[in-house]
């Protein structure tokens, strides 16, 4: 195994090393495989990218700091009517499917350097769409980081209160309430 990776090895020895930045999303029934350019881009791990060239952007992949749970658009500009319409229709469909984010490196003369490499994910949240006029549409979708939620217990509070909503008649957490500061003598 070598010490450097191929990145790594073609940027030490002065060569340009480029890369294209990725976006996989997993809508349901058909997968989306794009990136940020022209043309079909095969990467190392031999899936094939769609291009979109000019008409796509990629803002808020920053990484969280402090309390702040950033979120990322992904945008699609000057697309056409039918696209759009399919915005309307689907944005049900795409609501909490995940998104990924990944770079690949590659050499002047597009030879590949290593896999892809993940650099962010999330889960699509709100799908919008607006009129740019002359038959042209910006489609734009919304993606939350995996720290949106950071602040909620998984799967609710081991409380009385939400063991009912869950479990309507279930006592297993009645008593929970009466436990803090109780004294418990062992053995018996």
């Amino acid at each position: 195994m070598a010490f450097l990776s191929a990145t790594l090895a073609a940027a030490s020895s002065g060569q340009t090393v480029r890369q294209a930045v990725l976006a996989h999303f997993n809508f349901l029934g058909r997968p989306g495989w794009y990136w940020l350019g022209s043309g079909d881009l095969r990467t190392a791990d031999g899936q094939i990218w769609e291009g979109v060239g000019a008409l796509a952007g990629i803002e808020g992949l920053d990484v969280p700091v402090g309390t702040a749970a950033p979120m990322a658009t992904f945008t699609l500009s000057g697309v056409d009517v039918r696209v759009a319409a399919l915005a309307r229709q689907q944005s049900a469909l795409v609501k909490g499917r995940d998104v990924r984010v990944l770079v690949q490196f590659y050499a002047d003369d597009w030879t590949l350097l290593d896999a892809p490499v993940e650099v962010w994910s999330g889960s699509l949240d709100v799908m919008t769409y607006r009129a740019l006029g002359e038959g042209k549409f910006t489609v734009s979708v919304t993606a939350e980081s995996p720290w949106t939620g950071r602040n909620k217990p998984p799967f609710g509070f081991l409380n009385d209160t939400d063991q009912q909503a869950r479990f309507p008649g279930d006592r297993g957490l009645e008593l929970v309430g009466s436990l803090p500061n109780k004294a418990i003598n062992w053995p018996t």
